[in-house]
């Protein structure tokens, strides 16, 4: 069993590779696209059939581990970020809270209430988790949760600027400078990334994922709008993503590190068993 993960994980991984070279080599030269697909009717599904499937096969991947692993609590932190990540969401979509406005295009699949697609927060569990897994296995406490956190965000660095300027998954009320994306979704998924961690601290405090599985997981997902910001050169994009896991992980062992820095009144809710448990 413990091998259906890594085999969902290594689908996901075919998906990316194959989304990086269609786009790479056929945005670069259109003139092979109409020899292989005149009507470009692949090329055309490929930009929803591939973007559903790196989502689904990447949740199935870590759902399924975190499932074998961690069990029922692996059950509930699932549900929870799901329903949570579901209802910030539909907040940003509906009243522009807390990502400013954006609406989301069909290329992503079905929709809750014609608004989020399904595999959303699917999406938002997928790295979250494997966030807190490679978090905790560096820190504990309020550390590993800004860590968690930090991660998240230097992947939006990448992500909205490859999923919302080159591909257009979603689309943006307001312009904002940052190829697009208003700073005001940089501070919601900073927001929501942290109650999500907080959560799972509470839910899971030490998982027992394996860290190898969870920086794979970490690594494709990365590298798919990595590989999109060097594709259309977006130099900013494809230096900060990797810069600021560089410097949340500095910030957050080194400076915030056991004994630095705790919760208010000392240690976070569910540490000591962490602890006991490690």
């Amino acid at each position: 069993m413990n091998f259906i993960p890594w085999l969902f994980l290594a689908v996901q991984a075919a998906i990316v590779i194959a989304s990086l070279l269609g786009y790479g080599i056929f945005t670069s030269r259109p003139d092979l696209l109409v020899q292989v697909d005149p009507q470009a009717r692949f090329f055309a599904w490929a930009f929803h059939g591939f973007a559903v499937g790196n989502m689904l096969f990447g949740g199935l991947a870590v759902a399924g581990e975190a499932l074998l692993k961690d069990k029922q609590k692996a059950l509930w932190a699932l549900a929870v970020v799901y329903l949570v990540s579901l209802s910030s969401e539909l907040m940003g979509t509906t009243y522009g809270i807390p990502f400013g406005a954006y609406s989301y295009t069909s290329l992503l699949g079905i929709k809750w209430f014609d608004r989020v697609p399904l595999l959303i927060p699917l999406s938002w569990f997928t790295m979250s988790w494997a966030c807190w897994i490679l978090a905790r296995r560096v820190s504990s406490g309020l550390a590993a949760v800004f860590l968690g956190t930090a991660l998240l965000v230097a992947w939006d660095l990448l992500l909205d600027p490859a999923m919302s300027r080159v591909t257009s998954y979603w689309v943006w009320g307001d312009q904002g400078a940052y190829y697009g994306m208003p700073w005001m979704n940089l501070l919601g998924w900073g927001v929501t990334g942290l109650v999500l961690l907080l959560l799972l601290h509470r839910i899971a405090p030490a998982p027992h994922g394996s860290a190898r599985f969870a920086a794979w997981v970490y690594g494709i997902n990365f590298a798919l709008p990595f590989g999109f910001c060097l594709l259309n050169r977006y130099w900013l994009a494809a230096l900060v993503g990797p810069l600021s896991i560089a410097l949340a992980y500095l910030i957050c062992t080194k400076l915030l590190g056991p004994g630095k820095f705790s919760w208010p009144g000392g240690e976070m809710p569910g540490d000591a068993l962490s602890q006991r448990r490690e």
